[in-house]
């Protein structure tokens, strides 16, 4: 089995749900009741965000570069970010690692092309929503990918940033939600949603949208992550 390891704590709640899911779908697979040998990297969030936000991207490519490298000198074969955001940076940091990293961006566009999807919408963090890394990806993989209004994007980010990091879950924000959606659907004839931020599938799942497919990112990266471990 090949060694893995993952970048988490961006932020802890998703990092807790992949270790839960990795573990439940390695068995799955496997069809055993063996549990996966893999690390977990935990960085600063605030740190990371900070960077984000200011929008200092060399300095997060530096800090997501020391961490990858700290997995890799771990001794894993690949490794993962259990994160959207951080992608905004992923070509640059790949230019500058030699260690095979999943991509949670590829692999969602990659499981929305299998589903012969044509049109969808992407919710995230702002940075997520309102940079073109999804868009530009999706376009490989034959997508159309959209975005709510300007303060469609504020109110989710809002939600997101202080209220889902924490596991904070309340009913009236997840109908908000759901109503944003229904608005990509009627606007853009949407398919399917990207829930492009590890912390909204703790509050959004399929049985949320009967009319339009959810892309749970965080489930289609652990996926990947365990058939690669698999893999001879």
């Amino acid at each position: 089995m090949k060694k893995f390891g993952l970048i988490g704590g961006v932020g802890p709640e998703s990092t807790i749900a992949y270790y839960r899911l990795i573990i439940k779908r390695f068995q799955e697979i496997t069809k055993s009741n063996s549990y996966p040998d893999f690390i977990i990297k935990n960085v600063d969030m605030t740190e990371m965000i900070d960077y984000v936000v200011n929008q200092d991207y060399n300095k997060l490519i530096d800090f997501l570069e020391k961490n990858t490298n700290y997995i890799q000198k771990a001794g894993v074969d690949f490794g993962a970010i259990a994160s959207n955001t951080p992608h905004i940076v992923y070509d640059k940091l790949m230019d500058r690692i030699d260690l095979q990293m999943i991509s949670i961006v590829e692999e969602t566009c990659k499981k929305a092309q299998k589903m012969n999807l044509k049109t969808v919408g992407l919710f995230g963090t702002k940075s997520t929503m309102t940079n073109d890394f999804y868009q530009k990806t999706g376009t490989k993989f034959g997508l159309d990918i959209v975005i709510p209004s300007n303060n469609e994007i504020d109110y989710i980010h809002d939600k997101y940033m202080n209220e889902l990091i924490y596991k904070d879950i309340r009913e009236d924000t997840k109908l908000h939600l759901i109503k944003i959606a229904k608005n990509l659907r009627d606007k853009h004839s949407i398919e399917g949603l990207i829930i492009g931020g590890t912390e909204l599938s703790l509050i959004l799942s399929q049985k949320d949208f009967k009319d339009m497919y959810l892309l749970d990112t965080a489930m289609i990266h652990v996926d990947a992550i365990v058939e690669e471990m698999i893999k001879e």
